[in-house]
């Protein structure tokens, strides 16, 4: 997959953490972000990514 970090694109490969707790990992975001992503999310999934 493709990522932009910085203004630059990054290539990477990603992996699916379906054990992971999203909820759990939201509360270490910004404030803003974790709610955003409260509101809008239905079924939270955690995807991890491995930048080359």
């Amino acid at each position: 997959m493709r990522v932009r970090i910085g203004g630059r694109w990054r290539s990477g490969t990603a992996y699916l953490l379906p054990d992971d707790d999203p909820r759990q990992r939201l509360r270490g975001l910004p404030r803003l972000n974790s709610a955003g992503v409260r509101a809008m999310g239905t079924d939270l999934l955690t995807i991890r990514v491995d930048l080359d």
